[in-house]
């Protein structure tokens, strides 16, 4: 009896030793304890397969750790090389995110499958192209690694995470190995839903090809590399946003430059009529500074939107194509729809000279940028840069000098921009985007001075004619009009009153501005300065400005009414 227990009491410490043993190997190999986890392995009878609270094994831990020698050791101790964690990864996975071809290649040779998915659909390869090592990628493939393969969320190859992740080396090795070189990813067809904030959602669709990730995150070499290999330079996302014009809306001047060079379309818009001239004129001039931690960096390239929009147009780039919509919001401060006269009809530009952005201003002229085209609003360049639908949220033009819109307005006059030409005198019909001018119908012609006559039959005389002025409102709000706020039929120097710019004001009148203009309300830019220009009833008023216009009309022999309509 006394020897069966001390058999016993030995049996059993060696079980707890053997357990102890297996809890410590796990334990040494996830510290990446290597002269541990070697020792540990000696004990008779250690299960090398033994998993933790997530099914994470000590080969899984050794191949994250990079510690080829132990994952040898575990292998031939008889470590299973197929297992998975709960997370859905395999020791062949972990050795991929960290690019370890010796411990790749030892896995694959003791029956690891290449073509192993986690459970979004991710291969090694996938992760190995992420890294940029290109040996190890090389033993995935030799071991047969589909590189073709896409993973199921997004539809991402090999190809794109390795052009995602600015991997240019990786990038040339797969092309060179037959990755596909225009395939798309996953398109998203989000479901429409209405939402409490009355303002549209541009939610991420998918559909990017290789050199579209390379293009957004700026790789140059990547995109040279991919365009070398036979990459479609004019490839477009759901949105019909081709690569060219994905690196100007990121900023990533030299990476256009090489899409410029390599036969990219130079007037190829996307859904909403941004053509790449438009989108360098746009990213010219955006704020890169905003609220609080919000900060739009300025690009690190050797080249700006500037030099790349004269590469364009150097090319033959036209310099008049007008957008067709709205575009979206994007990650700049509060872009939240303020600039809604850049849409339908708007040019690079009108774009350029809301910002004041002279120097763009000049390049557009000089490769005959046409001085007086219109909005569908019928607002020109030189309306935009005086003032007129200045709202209070312009993302566009927030950072705008005076030196540089009147510099601006000077090479548009000198051009010959029409100084007393009128918006919109075609107006939407109240009900919705149906009638003469509400689907698909062209711009307005700029009016050549005179007031119009078909505005005065639509809108009343005064604003206080509440209901046909809500009315008309409703209409013009429900149709395919940039602004709802925007008054028609107002000329440069009622923009410029509206908002008390006293340096346009003077300028304007200098070269030929009409004083005594009226907007489709009857009001003057006088009457405008002193607050009556808004269809709100709500204007800020200028004294200073009211008496630099009285002065300027007195200087003029024109009569000063001491309110509108008398």
């Amino acid at each position: 009896m006394r020897k069966f227990a001390a058999a016993l009491t030995v049996l059993l410490g060696a079980a707890a030793m053997v357990a102890a043993a297996d809890t410590t190997l796990l334990d040494a190999a996830q510290s990446g304890e290597h002269v541990a986890a070697m020792r540990l392995l000696s004990v008779k009878g250690v299960n090398v397969n033994a998993t933790g609270a997530d099914g994470s094994t000590a080969l899984m831990y050794a191949a994250a750790n990079n510690d080829p020698e132990l994952v040898r050791a575990l292998i031939k101790a008889g470590a299973n090389v197929k297992l998975a964690n709960q997370f859905g990864t395999s020791a062949l996975t972990e050795a991929a995110i960290i690019g370890s071809a010796p411990i790749i290649d030892a896995l694959v040779k003791a029956g690891a499958d290449p073509n192993f998915r986690t459970p979004d659909g991710e291969t090694p390869l996938m992760a190995a192209a992420r890294t940029g090592k290109i040996d190890a990628a090389k033993a995935l493939l030799d071991a047969g690694a589909d590189i073709n393969a896409k993973e199921s969320w997004g539809g991402q190859s090999a190809l794109m995470w390795a052009a995602a992740q600015s991997q240019p080396e990786m990038v040339k090795f797969l092309a060179s190995k037959g990755a596909n070189l225009n395939d798309h990813g996953k398109i998203r067809q989000w479901e429409r839903k209405v939402i409490q904030e009355p303002r549209p959602k541009d939610m991420n669709k998918g559909g990017f090809t290789p050199l579209h990730y390379a293009a957004r995150e700026g790789c140059a070499l990547c995109v040279q590399y991919l365009l070398e290999a036979g990459s479609d330079a004019d490839s477009e996302d759901p949105d019909r946003e081709t690569p060219l014009l994905l690196a100007l809306e990121n900023m990533h001047f030299d990476t256009a430059a090489v899409l410029v060079k390599g036969g990219a379309d130079l007037d190829k818009w996307d859904l909403f009529g941004r053509s790449p001239v438009y989108m360098a004129a746009d990213v010219n001039t955006l704020p890169v500074k905003g609220n609080g931690a919000m900060a739009v960096l300025p690009s690190p390239d050797k080249l700006t939107a500037l030099d790349v929009g004269r590469m364009m147009l150097e090319r033959g780039a036209n310099p008049n194509i007008q957008l067709k919509r709205r575009p979206p919001y994007r990650d700049v401060p509060q872009d939240r729809g303020g600039d809604q006269m850049l849409a339908q009809g708007a040019t690079p530009l009108l774009r350029a000279a809301r910002a004041g952005d002279d120097k763009f201003v000049a390049l557009l002229l000089h490769y005959k940028a046409i001085v007086d085209l219109p909005s569908k609003e019928g607002i020109t360049p030189l309306m935009a840069a005086a003032g007129v639908d200045f709202g209070l949220r312009v993302t566009r033009g927030r950072n705008r000098t005076d030196a540089g819109v009147l510099a601006t307005m000077d090479l548009l006059i000198k051009a010959g921009a029409n100084i007393n030409a009128h918006s919109v005198v075609d107006m939407r019909p109240a009900g919705g985007r149906g009638g003469a001018a509400g689907r698909g119908g062209a711009a307005p012609a700029v009016a050549s001075g005179g007031a119009p006559t078909a505005v005065t039959s639509i809108l009343p005389a005064r604003a206080e004619d509440s209901a046909a002025s809500a009315a008309a409102l409703r209409g013009r709000r429900d149709s395919q009009v940039p602004s709802a706020n925007a008054v028609p039929n107002q000329t440069a120097l009622h923009g410029a009153a509206e908002h008390g710019f006293d340096n346009f004001i003077e300028f304007l009148v200098a070269h030929g501005a009409d004083l005594t203009a009226k907007d489709a309300y009857g009001r003057t830019p006088l009457d405008a300065a002193r607050g009556a220009g808004g269809l709100k009833g709500g204007a800020d008023a200028f004294p200073k400005t009211v008496a630099l216009l009285e002065s300027l009309m007195k200087e003029k022999g024109i009569q000063v009414a001491s309110n509108r309509g008398e």
